[in-house]
């Protein structure tokens, strides 16, 4: 039995990489307007957390369309 890794150990790999994934996910969500408790959530799962990651890069930011939204409907509403 002395040669066998702990099975507690098996996990911490799993765990560091979560929380290596769980950070810049909340930058990333607070950076664009989300919920940051739910996505840095969603990094810490194995898996998920690339998923969540990727999507990221991906979306817009939705203070800047927002933004744009109210800049749009005031140039529209002015024109007429």
């Amino acid at each position: 039995m002395e040669g066998e890794p702990s099975p507690i150990l098996s996990f911490v790999p799993l765990f560091t990489l979560g929380i290596l994934m769980a950070i810049p996910a909340g930058m990333l969500a607070k950076e664009k307007g989300r919920s940051v408790v739910k996505w840095v959530i969603l990094a810490l799962i194995p898996i998920v957390n690339f998923a969540a990651i990727w999507y990221f890069i991906g979306t817009p930011d939705k203070r800047l369309g927002e933004k744009l939204d109210a800049l749009l409907a005031q140039r529209g509403s002015v024109g007429n």
